[in-house]
């Protein structure tokens, strides 16, 4: 009764916090900063109805997190000062319309339709934050920095967090986030965006501050010795690097690359001989249950090409008395068994919504990685260069990692692309306007005119 009582007052605030952004506007950069931190304590700030906390699914409930309160809160409040919004901003939020739409069918097939709309619900929750991270953008001209800053909080934090976890002896550490792997994937992420700024703006100390945030989260990471993640983002921090090293050249790049170099030696050198040990001494169940999961999504997709054996209902499907569990021949199964989760949100798409949903999947992240390299040429020589190298080095990474881990679709990780994703959006729409006049400055363009 109570988190129906918290429920109802939360929505029932929306409209006097909307009021008061609308009349106190200096509140409206600060409250982006409720888009990001609420990431730190996820599921204390959010009500989680009809919850099945011991499901093995992408979805254990219908969650309302603080995050989307937030967001429809900034939403309304940039509908009110500038007159309109656009529902779908660019044609990556089109594709989403259409993967989403082509996920929906799968509800036919599933064998809980509750669990099903769990999942449909955080795919409408997530595209919310969407719409308010691109419209407060378009409100303020460009503001990227307040979402920096909430990086930098979830950086230092979490770094924090896993020190503490380290001295007592936690072997894989994992933060404040629900799992090791997730922690790695989105420290991953905010890591070469915080690289990136670094290392394309000179700007004296904040430069520090940002590259002090690099060196923790890439702490963080590391220090999850997660598989995938130490894998790929070495080439993602190359795609960053490089793209950075030749819009434009300077000595300073080629410096601070040689003293990294030597820093990175050295902090390689000390955790080295954790990192093959997690390679070297990793179970071979555990290569074996990957692609024997891999086979019964092959399985799903075989028997429901087009629309899926039902979103979010992999950890029904698998289990007997389902013959897909058949391919487990490792696995004894009894009462208090539930198998896991295929280890790629690839096959776990295709397998659960079909094979033309995984297509729009795979279209929808090609889309935004093609605009990050498009922005790369028109935005060189830019102060807002960086966005695109450390989204498209990111991008590069959790993609691949994807491939060898399902935590994307955790809503945590989810949360951080779909930001970057609006990043992205809002500089192919605006690219031009930060090519003339902006250059020499670096200063963040005056917010945009009221319209209407």
């Amino acid at each position: 009764m109570l988190k129906y009582i918290l429920f109802t007052a939360a929505i029932l605030s929306i409209l006097p916090f909307t009021m008061l952004l609308v009349c106190q506007r200096y509140l409206i950069r600060w409250t982006v900063l409720g888009l990001l931190l609420p990431v730190l304590f996820f599921n204390s700030s959010a009500i989680n109805f009809y919850s099945h906390e011991f499901y093995r699914g992408t979805s254990r409930g219908m969650e309302v997190s603080i995050i989307y309160i937030i967001a429809v809160a900034l939403i309304l409040t940039v509908w009110l000062l500038r007159g309109r919004i656009k529902l779908f901003p660019d044609w990556g939020s089109w594709i989403y319309l259409l993967y989403f739409l082509l996920s929906v069918p799968s509800v036919m097939n599933a064998e809980n339709r509750l669990f099903s709309f769990f999942e449909i619900w955080k795919m409408v929750m997530i595209y919310l934050v969407f719409l308010a991270v691109y419209h407060y953008l378009e409100y303020s001209g460009g503001d990227f920095d307040i979402f920096l800053y909430g990086l930098m909080i979830i950086a230092a934090v979490n770094f924090g967090s896993c020190v503490l976890q380290h001295l007592s002896g936690v072997y894989q550490v994992r933060g404040l986030f629900p799992h090791q792997n997730s922690l790695a994937m989105y420290m991953v992420m905010v890591s070469l965006l915080f690289f990136s700024r670094y290392f394309n703006r000179c700007e004296g100390w904040p430069s520090l501050l940002y590259f002090g945030s690099f060196v923790l989260a890439a702490m963080t990471f590391i220090r999850t010795y997660s598989r995938g993640a130490l894998a790929c983002f070495p080439l993602g921090g190359i795609v960053t690097l490089f793209y950075s090293l030749k819009h434009p050249y300077s000595r300073r790049k080629l410096h601070i690359v040689l003293v990294m170099s030597i820093l990175a030696l050295i902090g390689l050198s000390v955790v080295a001989p954790r990192i093959i040990e997690r390679f070297e001494k990793a179970p071979e169940s555990s290569g074996q249950t990957r692609k024997e999961l891999a086979l019964a999504a092959v399985n799903m997709m075989k028997d429901a090409p087009l629309i899926g054996v039902g979103i979010n209902n992999w950890g029904i499907k698998i289990n007997p008395p389902y013959r897909y569990c058949n391919v487990r021949e490792s696995r004894r199964y009894d009462d208090d068994f539930k198998d896991g989760i295929v280890e790629t949100i690839y096959l776990l798409v295709g397998a659960e919504c079909g094979i033309p949903a995984l297509v729009l999947l795979l279209l929808w992240f090609s889309y935004y990685w093609i605009i990050a390299v498009r922005l790369l040429v028109k935005l060189q020589g830019t102060p807002w260069f960086f966005v695109p190298a450390g989204a498209l080095g990111g991008m590069t990474s959790i993609f691949l990692q994807s491939a060898l881990e399902w935590v994307l679709k955790q809503q945590i990780n989810f949360l951080l692309l779909i930001t970057l994703f609006a990043f992205l959006a809002y500089l192919s729409k605006h690219w031009q306007e930060f090519t003339v006049g902006t250059v020499s400055t670096g200063k963040t363009p005056a917010p945009l005119p009221k319209q209407g």
